[in-house]
């Protein structure tokens, strides 16, 4: 068994450590040695041999992190009978036996919490059983006694040992968590409160305790036959204990699970909506990692609001999809009216959340993130400690990341620069508390980063993120949507045919990775396809290229309105397409039609294979390339075609 190295305490924690201990060990001390020269008698180890085995069958309750057994009813039947020096050396035992199991389990001990955990329960029992004494009498006590006193004593008795042994140990928690004194109170009685039901096995044991203890005047026993006929009872109790408590942890795995999908939903949800966004890629998963950081560098431990803020931090730019994309990634300052529609996100966001019943406060956190210290910010005008504090954690992380991110209107700042902003902003736009706690945490913020850490707290170890190519199906979809939306305005703004297609030429080698493009049009003069236009590898050479209509890959495009995917380049361009520098082994040609009319071609050539979605956004960009003319120029003969002498140009 290896030794652990001891726990880190705070000097205040340590000193109330030690005294507990030094405390406990005083008292058992006294104890062992009245008990080794009073000599009780001989049935007294049927207590200390019932309080081994039963402390070799404790109960773990989940649910008020305890663990129980029904030993507390032979340390209660001891201390009535032999005293408060019996009651403290059974309860050291049953303590032993605890702390010996948590130690194998673990493999190692703890220096610090296990002498604790055996000092505290002693303390409590010895304290307990010296004002049972001084109400009921002087040991032993039974029924037969007088039974006022008795069952006044015993109450108390058991009132104090119950309040004593928790507080212990919730004490020193608080202490070591820093708390003030009235923090401290608190944190005690809020401990006191939810450990309530496991105050039922105290007086569960106290009672038991009556039943097995019995005797006349001044020669008390503990009867064997109540012993035997309450063992069933006690059994029964284990069980139920025991029963309960697996129930309790079977539900809570099946919660867990629940979570986990629920975190695992809400986190696809937001990566795809970040994924739309390729300027901000990768923008949620940083702010939700940095924001927990955060919230527990400031000692946020309040369960319900650091999975408020999880799940906010993941869900606070959903608004943004009611934000025209033009907004969103304009490469410039917006204009006023441009800056109110993007301030709507943070309501409209919120409001889409919530008609979700998020068992804790995500909302609010989502609608407040752009509120402003001094009462300036949007949407609510909130100041303060109005604001959540979620919410106040969410914007100070959100600024640095957008400072620290490339963006249309500016390149990315350096660290020092988004520092300083915040320095400047603090007090006036965000919490100054949350700032300085921010800044203290950078470096640490960065080497996360460095080692590419994407779950490094309790909320982020549930969540199963979308893998990096998904995203990337999404980004390329956003782009793509962007790309064909500007390629329809250019084309609009086209004051010519020939502006047109070379509007079209830049936008197809943007989207679909091509050596070189060529426009094809028929001649007015002969049976031919003649290049009109032609920019890439080898375009000098393709501009003086004749295509038989019906013939060669271009022509039978052409001459039956079908696109031809991934042929042999060699089969329209000749062997002169292995010369170029960049050898053009694949074509893919897209007929060029308009009201049912045969405009030309558009023929591509490359040196990897055109996959679907590339011959996919050609035939569309086609599309939008015919309509355009004819609905442009239909005050011009709607055809491309070009007399036999004409000189083809080159588009750049």
């Amino acid at each position: 068994m290896s030794r652990s190295s001891q726990l880190s305490l705070s000097l205040p924690a340590r000193i109330y450590v030690n005294a507990v201990v030094i405390a406990g060990g005083l008292a058992v001390a006294l104890s062992a040695a009245e008990v080794a020269r009073t000599s009780p008698p001989r049935y007294w180890y049927w207590l200390v041999a019932l309080t081994l085995v039963s402390g070799l069958l404790p109960v773990r309750l989940p649910w008020v992190t305890a663990i129980i057994s029904v030993s507390e009813t032979f340390v209660f039947a001891g201390t009535l009978i032999f005293g408060r020096s019996v009651g403290t050396l059974l309860v050291l035992l049953d303590a032993l036996v605890i702390s010996g199991k948590v130690t194998v389990a673990k493999g190692r001990i703890d220096w610090t919490r296990t002498p604790f955990n055996l000092a505290a329960p002693a303390l409590s029992i010895w304290l307990a059983s010296t004002v049972l004494f001084r109400i009921a009498g002087t040991p032993p006590l039974t029924l037969g006694d007088g039974w006022v006193g008795f069952v006044v004593g015993l109450s108390t008795f058991t009132v104090l040992y119950f309040l004593l042994n928790s507080g212990f140990i919730s004490l020193a928690i608080a202490i070591q968590q820093g708390h003030g004194p009235m923090d401290v109170l608190r944190h005690v009685r809020d401990a006191w409160w939810s450990m309530r039901e496991l105050f039922l096995n105290y007086l569960a044991g106290a009672s038991i305790a009556v039943l097995i203890v019995s005797g006349r005047g001044s020669q008390p026993n503990v009867s064997i036959t109540l012993l035997l006929v309450t063992l069933p009872v006690m059994v029964v109790l284990y069980l139920t204990y025991h029963n309960a408590a697996q129930r309790v942890l079977e539900m809570g795995r099946r919660l867990l699970a629940v979570e986990k999908v629920h975190m695992s939903t809400i986190a696809a949800f937001a990566l795809a909506i970040d994924a739309k966004d390729q300027v901000t890629h990768g923008h949620i998963r940083r702010v939700q990692r940095y924001v927990m950081e955060l919230a527990s560098a400031l000692g946020v431990k309040d369960e319900v609001l650091l999975k408020a803020i999880e799940a906010a931090a993941l869900l606070h730019d959903t608004g943004k999809l009611a934000v025209p994309e033009y907004i969103l990634n304009k490469p410039g300052p917006l204009t006023s009216a441009e800056f109110e529609k993007m301030k709507e996100h943070a309501a409209v966001g919120a409001n889409i959340l919530k008609s979700i019943e998020f068992p804790y406060p995500v909302e609010p956190i989502v609608r407040h993130h752009h509120e402003s210290w001094d009462g300036n910010g949007y949407p609510d005008g909130l100041k303060g400690s109005e604001i959540p504090l979620g919410a106040r954690i969410l914007s100070v992380v959100d600024c640095y990341d957008a400072l620290t991110s490339d963006r249309p209107y500016r390149p990315r700042m350096t660290r020092a620069q988004a520092e300083q902003i915040l320095r400047d902003r603090r007090g006036t736009t965000y919490d100054p508390w949350v700032v300085d706690g921010f800044l203290k945490i950078l470096d640490r913020l960065e080497s996360l980063d460095a080692v590419e850490v994407t779950s490094e707290t309790r909320s982020m170890s549930t969540i199963q993120t979308l893998s990096v190519s998904q995203l990337d199906v999404i980004s390329a979809a956003t782009a793509e949507q962007r790309e064909f939306a500007e390629l329809r305005r250019e084309l609009l703004r086209a004051s010519s045919v020939q502006g047109a297609a070379e509007v079209l030429f830049k936008h197809i080698r943007r989207v679909i990775p091509a050596a070189t493009v060529a426009l094809l049009v028929p001649s007015t003069e002969s049976n031919e396809l003649l290049c009109a236009f032609a920019v890439g590898t080898g375009a000098s050479t393709i501009e003086s290229t004749r295509c038989p209509i019906g013939e060669r890959i271009s022509g039978w495009a052409f001459a039956h309105r079908q696109m031809v995917i991934n042929s042999d380049a060699a089969l329209d361009l000749g062997p002169v397409a292995r010369t170029f520098p960049t050898p053009l082994r694949y074509a893919v040609v897209a007929p060029l039609t308009a009201d049912k009319i045969a405009l030309g071609v558009i023929s591509l050539y490359g040196t990897e294979l055109f996959n679907k979605d590339h011959t996919r956004m050609l035939e569309s960009a086609a599309g939008l390339f015919g309509t355009s003319v004819v609905e442009q120029f239909s005050d011009e003969p709607v055809s491309l075609s070009l007399p036999r002498g004409n000189s083809q140009q080159k588009v750049h």
